[in-house]
């Protein structure tokens, strides 16, 4: 072996105390970007969990009022997703109505004239970490008033329920069922019309 091929071979050899501290920075280097990577993954999957109830929230919102409009109109609420203009499917939820109820007594009023008219609208995930929500719209005529009012709510679910309870009016106030939260406001009241 020619010298000057010896002396090129000597320089490009590295020593154990250089290859240490590199080794130790491309480590350090590897694990950075593995890390951010890992923990972009958890922050896009809280977000996308995030952006889904939105939406869920949201599309609950707009039945609810949808509803309030129909009721104003009709003088019932639309038993039906499709005459709202409302898709009963997205990416990430199903929508339906569970019911329509004609008028109702309250256990106050048994044998009295009906008090009150609802609806219920569901939003499950198609996920099953996502939320359940409940939308209700209730009908009811004042005590001594001929003016009809709405109250509507929309109660949130910790897990994807199969069967959800409805919530319940008690003359005053909605209730969400059990295992749910209220995230609308309880006195949301808009004067409709007077029969």
């Amino acid at each position: 072996m020619p010298a000057d091929a010896v002396k090129l071979s000597n320089k490009s050899r590295l020593s154990a105390s250089s290859l240490l501290p590199r080794i130790a920075i491309y480590s350090v280097f590897v694990a950075g970007t593995i890390a951010s990577f890992y923990d972009f993954k958890l922050n896009s999957i809280a977000l996308s969990k995030a952006t889904e109830s939105s939406e869920a929230k949201q599309q609950i919102a707009l039945i609810n009022k949808l509803q309030q409009a129909d009721y104003t109109e009709q003088g019932r609420f639309s038993d039906s997703l499709e005459k709202l203009g409302v898709a009963k499917q997205s990416n990430n939820y199903h929508y339906e109505i569970l019911s329509s109820t004609g008028p109702v007594q309250t256990l106050q009023n048994q044998g009295e004239t009906a008090q009150f008219e609802s609806t219920i609208a569901i939003a499950r995930s198609h996920n099953s970490y996502g939320k359940s929500y409940i939308g209700a719209v209730f009908a009811f005529k004042e005590d001594g008033r001929n003016i009809v009012k709405t109250l509507t709510a929309i109660c949130e679910s910790d897990r994807n329920e199969v069967n959800l309870i409805p919530p319940t009016f008690d003359g005053s106030e909605i209730h969400c069922p059990p295992r749910t939260t209220m995230l609308s406001d309880k006195n949301n009241f808009d004067n409709l019309r007077s029969p």
